[in-house]
């Protein structure tokens, strides 16, 4: 301010250079009345440049709505797309509102010759609603390359909006933190963490879905029916909800166990180079009381033997077989859904079948029927492994000599090494994540707070560890120099063995500053490290597990923090200074 107002005196000074007695205090107060009118001028100029500004940047938004916008390309009328429907006349499709012709590309898409049909001379917003892969940069200059006009402003605006495939979905508590709202993905809230409660609340429950949720018929508890293969070549079994929980015939289990993503913690992998997935923080993790019957009893009950899973797996990989899981959450667009792009993933029959594996298809939660976006009305519970293999909304189990073909169990949900780009990563190369290394995270204090030291010198922690697999926490440690260490006090999970551990282990701990560090307003960086039953410790740099789908983060666990100033007596507002 005091620049600019200098730099207008001295243009008042050249506009009035007839003034000559400049002591004169009537002399001055010409100078910055004149200085006045400049300056004021000056604002509203700039002001009305800003307005063109703006205007001009709407302007050029409105033509870039849509990738791959050209200058001087033709407007082209909606029917004319709609008479572009099949190979022969050409497939042209609108996205927003740029028009494209994509007929050369339809043969080499990804997603197959069916689906991308089915938005041949229409719309193909709700597809890439639905398909939420398609929502990334790469994919957005593909679609540009095969740009040729777009709708006029005005038929835009006029088109019917785009069908909506998650407007069934549930109502979520406002308290998660959304990552993405189509499909749903949310974190439990930083403030129900720091709670350290082992069941963690339904609805502040973290959320995870790759589709709209389903609804209707199918996922009605008096008309589903949950559909068996025993093994090739044999007769599905079909079992209702009434089957399942009939007491006399399977016998009710309890698993206390947490689900976790395996993306859980990946904006630390962002902060070395950006990867593609959700932004997670430390809140992709919750921990609940699951209630339904064991896997391994029901696959009993509809004929497969209870010793199979694990013959086959001692005759090698060869012959290891499988169980595969199908959900009822597929793509859906209008009244087509898409047979073959339902959420799928698979385990090892052995652990299906292995009592000590806790595997139960689940129809309570915390004592409540299974929430809508749990998988209600009947879900997969497979502890300890990635979030992905505990399929929700169950429709189909499947005995099989080979994985589940899903996308989700074949192209995803593999963490590759460091050096490997997109255009060097082999999917097949590698196999599917299941059991989770160990990791930890702190809930309290938050990053980028304001932290008291006690009488001690002391900062105060508290956080979660975890490890896959049934492995429990051996120890935890904090730092806040990264060289000298502290162990947390544990509270581990009650009637779980250091060998069958499910649940989170609670930790806290009052770590001690470094007396050099021990200053009001100096920064800190609080770190944690977990050590599981196996000694499986966590690395120390992020760097080291970095990899293009940002998945499996457990490096140590860091948040930066600053030590409270002291508080003056007074401010200089209090004192009646103001600026």
């Amino acid at each position: 301010m005091a620049f600019r107002l200098a730099r207008a005196l001295r243009s008042a000074a050249r506009v009035v250079p007839r003034v000559r007695v400049v002591h004169e205090p009537w002399s001055q107060l010409n100078v910055l009345a004149a200085a006045g009118i400049v300056l004021g001028s000056s604002v509203a100029a700039c002001k009305e440049k800003k307005k063109i500004q703006i205007k001009e940047e709407k302007k050029e938004e409105k033509k870039q709505l849509a990738p791959g916008f050209k200058e001087g390309e033709p407007v082209i009328k909606f029917a004319d797309v709609k008479q572009h429907n099949c190979i022969e006349k050409g497939i042209w499709v609108t996205y927003r509102d740029g028009v494209y012709d994509i007929t050369k590309f339809v043969q080499n898409h990804p997603g197959g010759l069916e689906r991308i049909l089915k938005a041949a001379s229409g719309q193909i917003d709700p597809f890439w609603a639905m398909y939420a892969q398609h929502n990334v940069a790469s994919v957005k200059e593909i679609l540009g390359e095969h740009r040729i006009g777009h709708l006029s402003e005005d038929e835009y605006k006029n088109l019917p909006p785009p069908f909506d495939p998650y407007q069934t979905d549930p109502k979520r508590d406002p308290a998660l933190v959304i990552q993405a709202a189509k499909p749903f993905n949310a974190e439990c809230p930083l403030s129900q963490l720091e709670k350290q409660e082992y069941l963690t609340p339904n609805p502040k429950f973290f959320v995870r879905n790759h589709l709209p949720v389903p609804t209707g018929d199918l996922v009605d508890p008096k008309k589903y029916a949950l559909e068996i293969v025993p093994g090739e070549d044999e007769k599905p079994v079909r079992l209702t909800m009434a089957d399942l929980q009939d007491e006399k015939r399977f016998k009710r289990r309890k698993v206390c166990a947490i689900v976790q993503c395996s993306g859980n913690r990946r904006e630390d992998q962002n902060s070395v180079a950006q990867v593609e997935g959700l932004t997670w923080y430390t809140g992709a993790i919750s921990c609940a009381e699951w209630e339904g019957v064991a896997l391994r009893d029901v696959l009993e009950y509809v004929g497969v033997p209870s010793d199979l899973g694990m013959k086959s797996e001692l005759e090698g990989e060869d012959e290891q077989l499988h169980l595969q899981m199908e959900g009822m959450d597929r793509p859906k667009v209008g009244e087509w859904r898409d047979t073959k792009g339902f959420y799928g993933a698979s385990i090892p029959l052995a652990w299906a079948q292995d009592p000590r594996r806790d595997v139960i298809l689940t129809f309570k939660m915390n004592g409540e029927p299974l929430p809508a976006d749990h998988g209600a009305p009947l879900r997969c519970l497979v502890p300890g492994v990635a979030g992905a293999r505990s399929v929700k909304w169950l429709s189909k189990l499947i005995v099989a000599s080979e994985e589940s073909q899903s996308h989700w169990q074949q192209n995803d949900y593999k963490a590759f090494n460091n050096s490997i780009t997109w255009e060097t990563a082999d999917f097949t190369s590698l196999p599917a994540i299941q059991d989770m290394p160990v990791n930890s995270a702190i809930s309290a204090p938050a990053a980028k707070s304001l932290v008291q030291l006690n009488a001690e010198g002391c900062v105060e922690m508290k956080g979660w560890a975890w490890s896959g697999g049934g492995r429990g926490i051996a120890r935890v440690e904090v730092s806040a120099d990264g060289h000298t260490w502290t162990e947390a006090e544990l509270q581990r999970p009650e009637g779980q063995s250091l060998t069958r551990t499910w649940a989170w282990t609670l930790w806290k701990a009052n770590i001690p500053v470094p007396p050099e560090l021990q200053k009001p307003g100096k920064a800190l960086t609080l770190m944690v490290k977990a050590v599981d039953a196996n000694y499986n410790v966590q690395p120390e740099s992020i760097e080291s597990v970095w990899n293009i789908r940002g998945v499996l983060c457990n490096g140590w666990h860091k948040v930066h923090v600053t030590i409270q100033p002291k508080r003056v007596g007074k401010t200089r507002l209090e004192f009646g200074y103001a600026e």
